[in-house]
């Protein structure tokens, strides 16, 4: 009798085990719908930050299982394989050319910014009537930078660099022939969704763009237009073009490595076939991670014209958003530069600002000296100091003439002086 009764008070117990159970799951499927709801459909602090800390964390590691899957046949570079070495972090600066009236115009101007720690990266978009601040030569356009540089990016690198705050770690530069070359590689047709009608001349191309709202088929051609030329005032719209053409370029990105290998001769940039192979795999891993932004800007009227302005106020909120480096903008030493032109002859004193580096040099006068009488170059200096000694002999050797003078100090706008002879003219 007291088997049997003790069989069915264990009968009851484990019948009262299994209803707890089921409570507690209902409850905690009660709680996880809470938690989606909040935080994202209705977006409540701190459950809106939580949610989107748990999303990235269960996307990313389907990213991981789908790039251990022995059957995928793209999985992502290591990132210690091509990033610069000693950092988690790397800020690449791509940029596209046109050929308009026979000079080079930068129409795109884009900043990838990628962390390996937490496999996150952003895309940050410039456009390109953006008036900026050159070092050395005031305000002007970006895209006029690479005509002004004599067809480099350096005025443009170092630019960007000052304007968020970062060090750059490689460039890519291309043209937009170029761009049409691996495009048609890639693909021969693309379908691309263009949000409004699209009707323009495209100069350097050499071709009549006529596309209507919706989706579209186009040569590779075409979408190189259609991606790196926007008629003035649509200067935005062509980020925003970019930006939704992206996951599609990344989708279709299967033989990355044939790709580089194949076209990394055509481009002007600093980084190895490798270290460009290595940021192609793993943006096209990131998928939906992918963060992608236009800088907050203001229209301004400048020389009668109306073009875009950084919105100081907006920026450092978008940067803390876009911005994944570890590897801040280093305040390194720029001496203070004076160029007087003693030869007479016009541009001399661009021709020389040219030749220094902007990270280094920044010039802060040009103007005509006493007279333009001068035989020789005379690099002055008027301090003790042996770095300005040394920045001295750099300019020296940039400007490959000169002898290097000690004056006293008679005015407080340069640390160096240079007073371009006829030596320089005649070289």
């Amino acid at each position: 009798m007291q088997d049997y009764v003790g069989y069915r008070t264990q009968h009851r117990q484990e019948k009262k085990k299994k209803k707890t159970w089921w409570r507690w799951l209902v409850a905690l499927l009660v709680l996880i719908a809470i938690f989606v709801v909040l935080g994202a459909a209705f977006k409540v602090p701190p459950f809106d930050t939580a949610w989107n800390e748990t999303y990235d964390g269960l996307v990313w590691m389907g990213r991981k299982i789908k790039a251990a899957w022995p059957f995928d046949g793209n999985e992502p570079a290591p990132a210690a394989a091509w990033l610069p070495e000693g950092k988690k972090s790397t800020n690449y600066l791509f940029a596209v050319t046109k050929q308009i009236s026979g000079a080079p115009v930068m129409t795109v101007t884009i900043v990838a910014s990628y962390d390996s720690e937490t496999g996150t990266g952003s895309l940050i978009y410039l456009p390109n009537d953006l008036l900026v601040n050159v070092p050395g030569l005031g305000l002007d356009q970006l895209n006029n930078l690479v005509d002004l540089d004599e067809g480099r990016i350096g005025k443009t690198l170092v630019t960007v660099e000052n304007l968020l705050g970062i060090e750059i770690d490689r460039y890519v530069l291309g043209t937009d022939r170029d761009l049409r070359i691996i495009l048609n590689q890639m693909s021969t047709t693309w379908t691309v969704v263009v949000p409004a009608k699209v009707s323009y001349k495209d100069p350097s191309l050499d071709l009549e763009v006529n596309l209507s709202a919706g989706k579209q088929n186009m040569s590779p051609a075409t979408l190189a237009s259609y991606l790196t030329y926007a008629p003035a005032g649509q200067e935005i719209a062509l980020c925003k073009r970019m930006q939704a053409f992206v996951p599609t370029f990344l989708d279709a990105s299967d033989d990355i490595g044939q790709l580089v290998s194949k076209n990394a001769s055509l481009l002007d940039t600093d980084a190895s076939d490798k270290e460009l192979a290595g940021i192609w795999q793993s943006y096209a891993a990131l998928g939906d991670r992918l963060q992608q932004g236009t800088i907050p800007v203001k229209e301004f009227k400048f020389e009668q014209t109306v073009v875009h302005r950084v919105d100081q106020e907006a920026l450092s909120a978008f940067l803390k958003k876009y911005l994944k480096t570890d590897s801040p903008r280093k305040q390194a030493r720029r001496f203070k530069v004076e160029v007087l032109n003693g030869n007479g002859v016009p541009g001399i004193g661009e021709d020389v600002a040219s030749k220094l580096d902007m990270k280094q040099f920044q010039v802060v006068n040009s103007a005509n000296a006493d007279n333009f009488d001068h035989a020789d170059t005379v690099i002055l200096i008027y301090s003790s100091d042996p770095d300005v000694a040394d920045a001295a002999e750099e300019i020296k050797r940039e400007l490959e003439t000169g002898r290097i003078e000690f004056r006293p100090m008679t005015q407080d706008i340069a640390e160096i002086t240079i007073i371009v002879g006829k030596d320089y003219a005649q070289k």
